[in-house]
């Protein structure tokens, strides 16, 4: 008894100075509406489903091969002639990624058309870049990959 009285003693001072972290951010909810219809249709899982699409959608193919062959060129210092060849590589790559993403494969299937591409992407890389290029982007690859 005195053992947890004693314990009691010390905890309680420095219970009484704890501060109090500030209330955590609502989430975000769905409108009412969309919430009612959905339940009427009996289609609450679709509408969480088409509410998550809708809050975050991919840049467009366009949008993403520019963004890489940017950043690429950017690394490799690489001519705006050679930027503009991968552009279009990168192009290529980006909407196969979203014809596999959104075709009704399997997740398995998928993962191998996925590699797949990106060893064609590999490719057609290796015959714009120079040696020297294509080797200081696999070596980029491989540090991103390990980190």
């Amino acid at each position: 008894m005195r053992f947890l009285l004693f314990a009691l003693l010390l905890v309680g001072p420095v219970l009484g100075h704890a501060q109090q972290l500030p209330a955590a951010p609502a989430l975000p909810t769905v409108p009412a509406q969309a919430t009612q219809a959905a339940a009427a249709a009996g289609t609450a899982t679709t509408a969480a489903k088409t509410k998550m699409a809708t809050s975050y959608q991919a840049a467009a193919p366009e949008q993403r091969a520019e963004r890489m062959s940017q950043q690429i060129g950017k690394q490799l210092g690489l001519d705006a002639a050679t930027v503009a060849k991968v552009k279009a590589a990168a192009l290529v790559r980006a909407q196969k990624i979203d014809a596999i993403q959104t075709g009704p494969d399997s997740n398995k299937a998928k993962n191998t058309a996925l590699q797949a591409n990106a060893t064609d992407f590999k490719t057609a890389l290796k015959g714009i870049l120079t040696p020297e290029q294509f080797a200081k982007y696999t070596t980029r690859g491989a540090k991103m990959a390990a980190e």
